[in-house]
């Protein structure tokens, strides 16, 4: 039997390939509808899409986690999950549709009306296909997982081009979300062919929501953390800004949070099936930190030495505001990565409702801070979120001390090759940046990057040998598995 720290990383191995592809596309997909759609066109959009990511972070109630949860009766579990899917995503859909004028009235955007009323579709759709994704969660089957997770992407991609491409402009990106959708529940029910009924057991319903409540909770408060900037620019600072915010956020989202986003879908069942094992689930979560910031760390500092460049290469010359906030982001988000992942530990030892306790302290401190910095536009967003991030992370570090029994030597010492890798990347490539500027941004990209990829993962040779050679093993014997 795979040794558990080492089994979650072959089931993160795979969740980040299936990230790092379809990552990818989201990246080309962006890059062409930048070209073609101004900062306005993503800002009104966005003002919908705030409305349907809130509701769809609470549209299963949490009973897709509680799925991937059960040891016993999964069957039954997964039938009930099934059928009370469709039923909450038909109350979501009819509540959106019906909040959706006052929705347009809140922002002063008449046109979001009927975007969010198209959107809500998304709510009958997706129920169809979310029950299947879990179980292949459940299971780590993520190689089976890559055929929705890439297959959407790569249909929503087409679509929505070839729409702007022939002017329907903030349409083409509200028909590709719908697109995605649909696609995405056909490729899930071919990846797992597994039948369900829609039939819901009383008793299991009771036993997955004692689970999912708590859960829940988190879910509610964490929408309402994602979500909160957006909906202060969009009221406050109009559709330019909120498109510019809204993409930058998306670049960073993409390459910083979904690395630990990934993690979680693969480490929370992986570490569910030993939750009766404290000292394996402490080793597995030391493991799979180390990784994750050996991941982010350079991603991070790269982002934030050679933002100019990046916004010049990939959004195109009327995306320059875009430049101070995506060096400001990245800040936040690194910041927000350390010891995160321990929130599967709480997940997995059935203690749901540590995450609802850190997630009420987020809001408590996001707030009032968010509403000061935005007085000092999109930069002053930006340091507000940074500002959360460290007061909030002081907290959550103190608290998987206590729960979890890692030790602050033990945390320090996952985290050191990470960040000393980090320190020779920034001190070798930002002069070196600052030193090529005059050259075209396709240029300095390419530069920096194989020069901070050379830094870094050199550095990490030298002082951290054993750390690389044996993920280099475990992504080997994950690939080969």
């Amino acid at each position: 039997m795979i040794h558990a720290g080492r089994k979650t990383v072959h089931a993160v191995a795979w969740n980040y390939a299936s990230f790092a592809l379809s990552k990818g596309v989201v990246l080309i997909t962006m890059a062409v509808l930048t070209r073609l759609l101004p900062p306005e066109t993503f800002g009104i959009v966005s003002l919908a899409t705030i409305i349907i990511s809130y509701f769809s972070l609470l549209q299963d109630l949490g009973l897709g986690s509680a799925l991937i949860q059960q040891r016993n009766d999964v069957q039954e579990a997964a039938n009930t999950v099934y059928a009370a899917n469709l039923v909450i995503g038909i109350l979501f859909f009819l509540f959106t549709f019906a909040i959706a004028p006052a929705v347009a009235v809140f922002f002063r955007a008449p046109a979001v009306e009927p975007m969010l009323r198209i959107l809500a579709l998304t709510f009958l759709i997706d129920p169809f296909g979310s029950v299947h994704i879990a179980l292949l969660q459940r299971d780590l089957a993520f190689r089976k997982k890559l055929i929705p997770d890439l297959g959407r992407l790569l249909i929503k991609a087409v679509v929505t081009i070839v729409l702007a491409v022939k002017g329907f402009g903030a349409w083409s990106l509200i028909i590709g979300q719908l697109s995605s959708s649909l696609s995405g529940v056909i490729l899930a029910r071919i990846a797992l062919r597994q039948k369900l009924r829609m039939r819901i057991k009383k008793p299991q319903l009771g036993r997955l929501l004692k689970f999912s409540i708590p859960f829940m909770a988190f879910n509610l408060i964490n929408a309402l953390v994602s979500n909160i900037e957006f909906i202060v620019i969009g009221r406050t600072l109009g559709d330019a800004a909120l498109g510019i915010y809204s993409i930058t956020y998306r670049i960073v989202d993409l390459l910083i949070m979904n690395v630990w986003v990934v993690l979680a879908g693969a480490m929370f069942p992986a570490l569910a099936t030993i939750q009766h094992q404290p000292h394996l689930l402490r080793r597995a979560f030391l493991s799979v930190t180390q990784y994750v910031q050996v991941f982010i760390v350079p991603i991070s500092l790269g982002l934030i030495i050679t933002a100019e460049p990046i916004v010049k290469v990939l959004l195109g010359a009327q995306w320059l505001g875009a430049i101070p906030i995506l060096r400001l982001l990245p800040v936040a988000f690194l910041i927000f990565s350390i010891g995160t992942t321990a929130g599967d530990i709480y997940k997995a030892i059935g203690r749901p409702a540590l995450l609802l306790k850190m997630g009420i302290l987020h809001i408590m401190i996001l707030i009032p801070l968010l509403l000061v910095g935005v007085q000092y536009q999109l930069v002053g967003v930006a340091l507000s979120l940074i500002a959360t991030a460290f007061l909030v992370k002081i907290v959550h570090l103190f608290v998987i001390v206590r729960v979890i029994g890692v030790t602050v030597s033990e945390l320090m010492r996952a985290l050191r090759p990470a960040f000393v890798g980090g320190t020779a990347l920034t001190i070798v490539t930002t002069p070196l940046v600052y030193s090529i500027g005059d050259q075209p941004p396709v240029v300095q990209l390419l530069v920096a990057g194989v020069t901070g990829a050379a830094a870094y993962f050199g550095t990490l040779w030298l002082l951290e040998k054993e750390v690389v050679i044996k993920g280099a093993n475990t992504i080997l014997d994950a690939v080969r598995r």
